[in-house]
C-alpha cells in the first residue's frame, strides 16, 4: 500500500524553462543558443549540487571563461533571476489534496540554495512532511546518495513511495531503489498514473 508521495520541483512543483527566460532578452538567435548552453549546463549542475555557493559566483566563473559573453551572462544572471520558477498551481492543488487524503508528503529536488530560499516561500511548503534538496546535500539526482539519504532521513519504505520526477534518469535511479516512479510529463498524465498505483 502506497502511503508516501515524493514530488520533484522543477517542472513539476514549479515550472523551470530557462529557454524562454534567455528569449525574454531579446538577444539574436544563436547569442541565446550559447548563453542556454553556457549557463545552464554543466556548471548549473554544479551550483545545483553546491559546488557554486552563490549565483555570483556561477556567474564570475562563467563571465570569466566566456569574455565574449561577458554581458549577456551577466543580464541573465542578475538579482531576479529566480524569478524564472513559478509556481505550478495544478500540481500544488493534487498535492494538498493528497496530503488531505493522509498521504506523507516529500521533496527531492536538484536546486541551489537561492532557488530553495525563493520556491520554499510557496504555501505548498507548509505541507509537506520533508525534504530533500542538492545543495544541502552535495549530491544531485540521479546520483544514489540522494535517493539514500530520503528513505534513511524519514524512514521510507520504498515499496509504500511514489516518486513524480520529468527527468527519465532519476526516474530509473529511484526505480533501482525500490520505487514506484512516474515520468512526469503533465498533471493530467501524472495524477492519473499516480491514482492507478494508489488503489492497487
Amino acid at each position: 500500500m502506497i502511503k508516501n508521495i515524493v514530488f520533484d520541483l522543477g517542472r513539476v512543483m514549479v515550472e523551470f524553462d530557462p529557454m524562454a527566460y534567455i528569449e525574454g532578452f531579446g538577444f539574436p538567435a544563436e547569442t541565446e543558443k550559447r548563453l542556454y548552453e553556457t549557463v545552464f549546463g554543466y556548471d548549473w549542475y554544479l551550483h545545483d549540487r553546491g559546488d557554486y555557493e552563490t549565483i555570483e559566483d556561477l556567474r564570475d566563473t562563467l563571465a570569466k571563461r566566456h569574455p565574449e559573453l561577458q554581458r549577456e551572462i551577466r543580464a541573465v544572471l542578475n538579482g531576479d533571476w529566480v524569478k524564472i520558477h513559478y509556481l505550478k498551481a495544478d500540481t500544488a492543488d493534487y498535492l494538498a489534496g493528497l496530503k488531505d487524503r493522509g498521504y506523507g508528503i516529500y521533496i527531492l529536488s536538484n536546486l541551489s540554495k537561492e532557488s530553495y530560499d525563493f520556491i520554499s516561500r510557496y504555501d505548498f511548503f507548509r505541507l509537506i512532511d520533508g525534504g530533500v534538496y542538492s545543495y544541502q546535500e552535495r549530491a544531485c539526482k540521479p546520483e544514489e546518495k540522494i535517493y539514500r539519504v530520503l528513505l534513511d532521513r524519514y524512514g521510507l519504505d520504498p515499496e509504500e513511495t511514489v516518486f513524480l520526477d520529468d527527468n527519465p534518469d532519476n526516474v530509473a535511479a529511484a526505480e533501482r531503489f525500490g520505487i514506484r516512479a512516474i515520468l512526469f510529463r503533465d498533471i493530467a498524465q501524472a495524477r492519473a498514473e499516480t491514482e492507478k498505483l494508489l488503489t492497487q
